[in-house]
């Protein structure tokens, strides 16, 4: 019996030569096997799709939410297609009255929720470039993308208010306008007007439209759609370029794919909107809604009650990230919690432990879907197979409109023209985003000849499937010439009991490892209790003993996994504070960044690296 092939390969594998790496086949989709699906060009943008959207569906329910009365969230009320295209359009004009050309950039603060849609959608119907703004980025972030983006107007959700108008938010005095999805306060109103900021109201805005039309100026493909800001591990947030092509290839990449199943989407499908929109996965399967007709119904704003929004909206697909399914897998077990209806369940963001897949494709009776991408490749890169058991654990096969290759990571030992092929993913194709806004160094560290290296190590499995097995690490050479993964080591020294956390440090002028320990706090008083200490764990953390003690539980850690000598801490700072309180100093999905580590404890590792270079060697 042959194995059925769900990702094929359309060029070979080359060795490399001249200290280059090797690069291990392409692979694509086998709907695009000869080439990709030529694009309609009447659904060339992303305002063309939700016009034709418009005109097919004017009736369909397209936009739910609840609102509260009497002490209660109400029932869903839903705005048609045809309702949310008048406002889109009022909207538009609006902006357009107040003299906005296309190409400026509009921000948009806020949950999800029916004006964040129709404040994008305006967007795409005068060419205008959608930012998201959100908080999860670090206590600066919004203040960086305004000014990073040349942001002038702002659609914002009332509470934010106090954080775009703060004093800390210096670079809001660049706006011109801000517009609320609901009400102002009297106050609020003051303080924007002080600040020679115009607001609105959700409703004096549409009327203002309303007054003075404006016929939309429609994107073209290569325009920008959207620059979504993401996380770097290093330093400040990256503006990802979203083209409409972008946006538009995956999208109809999704209908090729749908086309071979037999289960098809139908307009009765209903999504529940909780993850955020500023985030690549949830705007896309809006969107892929919108195109079909389907309806979207918005959570009330309160994650732990996200079960209720289930119960009154009854959604057939539901989308996340692993901590969800987790939760849901730790406390729930029936279908009807889910409101009874659902047929697909989607994960992305990081791996889904097979435990909890099988576990969701017992209890809500559906499929679920695992696949993998980034904000640079527009959502997805591969897309998994919501009926083949084989896939159990993999991300599935290549997306339509993506090629994918793996190469060499010699300092980690991964080989793509090995047994099996394991390397960085690379991807291209018309998913893949346009560049990082004003960052042109960042962009060709990112895009090397055409293709986009990930930073994610996959594994090809024999069927033309990726696994997902590691991170390319952040891997730094000692001055004696050897390779350290750093983040390998961290996992392994955080297993200690005297560890909380941990950040090790190295650099290639430096033979030797030194690390900034964060103590754990119960371990630490016993310690203390054992050998007569008494005082705070600031006053504990500044003790000669407890930092001999705890390089000795480092040392017991390294010799029980049998790392190398060059790969052992040999000396300690102890910080108190646990990294997580530090918003600084990770990012919001608790990765460190290194940069700001090294800023932060600079001086006391240069003092810790004399006094290991004075000390005789042992």
């Amino acid at each position: 019996m042959s194995m059925t092939m769900f990702g094929v390969k359309v060029e070979e594998g080359k060795e490399g030569k001249n200290g280059q790496p090797s690069i291990g086949p392409v692979y694509r989709n086998p709907i695009s096997k000869n080439g990709f699906p030529s694009a309609d060009p009447d659904l060339s943008t992303a305002w063309q799709l939700f016009r034709s959207a418009v005109d097919k569906y004017p009736g369909n329910r397209m936009l739910g939410w609840r609102d509260f009365k009497d002490g209660k969230w109400g029932p869903y009320n839903w705005k048609t297609y045809k309702e949310a295209y008048e406002e889109i359009l009022q909207t538009g004009s609006a902006l357009r009255a107040h003299g906005i050309e296309p190409g400026a950039r509009i921000g948009i603060y806020g949950a999800n929720c029916p004006q964040w849609i129709v404040a994008m959608e305006a967007c795409s119907a005068h060419n205008l470039i959608c930012v998201p703004l959100y908080d999860t980025l670090g206590p600066g972030a919004v203040n960086f993308i305004i000014e990073h983006a040349e942001i002038d107007i702002v659609f914002y959700q009332d509470k934010k208010v106090k954080e775009l108008l703060n004093s800390e938010c210096t670079h809001a005095k660049r706006l011109k306008l801000i517009v609320s999805f609901t009400s102002l306060q009297q106050e609020e109103k003051d303080k924007a007007v002080s600040m020679n900021i115009k607001p609105y109201s959700w409703n004096e805005f549409l009327n203002m439209g309303k007054e003075n039309p404006s016929e939309p100026s429609p994107p073209q493909p290569l325009d920008i759609c959207t620059i979504m800001y993401t996380s770097g591990t290093s330093g400040e947030p990256k503006g990802v370029i979203l083209t409409h092509e972008n946006m538009t290839a995956s999208i109809t990449g999704v209908d090729h794919f749908m086309e071979e199943f037999e289960d098809k989407m139908t307009v009765d499908d209903v999504y529940i909107s909780f993850l955020p929109l500023a985030h690549i996965l949830d705007r896309m399967i809006e969107e892929f809604f919108f195109h079909r007709g389907a309806s979207v119904g918005y959570f009330h704003g309160n994650i732990n009650e996200i079960q209720e929004d289930m119960m009154a909206l009854k959604p057939t697909f539901l989308a996340g990230v692993p901590r969800v399914y987790e939760r849901v897998h730790e406390g729930m077990s029936v279908k009807a919690r889910l409101g009874g209806r659902i047929r697909l369940i989607v994960s992305g963001g990081a791996p889904l432990s097979s435990e909890v897949e099988e576990f969701l494709r017992v209890t809500s009776c559906g499929f679920v879907l695992q696949g993998y991408g980034l904000t640079e490749t527009c959502g997805l890169a591969t897309i998994g197979h919501p009926d083949e058991m084989c896939m159990l654990g993999t991300v599935g096969p290549p997306f339509v409109f993506t090629e994918l290759r793996l190469e060499e990571v010699p300092e980690m030992g991964y080989d793509p023209l090995g047994d099996p092929p394991r390397g960085e993913i690379c991807v291209r194709g018309r998913t893949t985003f346009a560049g990082y806004y004003k960052k042109p160094e960042l962009t060709r560290e990112a895009i090397k000849d055409g293709w986009f290296h990930t930073g994610d190590i996959g594994e090809m499995m024999p069927n033309g499937v990726v696994k997902i097995i590691d991170r390319k690490k952040n891997v730094i050479k000692l001055s004696q010439g050897e390779y350290v993964a750093l983040e390998y080591l961290e996992k392994v020294y955080g297993i200690a009991p005297i560890v909380e956390d941990i950040w090790v440090y190295g650099d290639s002028f430096k033979s030797m490892l030194v690390a900034v320990v964060v103590p754990h706090e119960g371990n630490i008083k016993k310690w203390a209790d054992q050998n007569g200490h008494k005082g705070s764990i600031p006053e504990l953390c500044s003790l000669q003993e407890l930092n001999q003690y705890v390089l000795l539980e480092l040392k017991s850690a390294a010799e029980r996994n049998k790392l190398r000598g060059f790969e052992n801490i040999k000396g300690v700072i102890l910080e108190p504070q646990p990294f997580e309180f530090d918003q600084d100093v990770v990012t919001a999905t608790m990765k460190k960044r290194r940069e700001r580590l090294l800023k932060r404890y600079k001086v006391d590792i240069v003092d810790l690296y004399q006094r290991l270079n004075a000390a005789p060697r042992r």
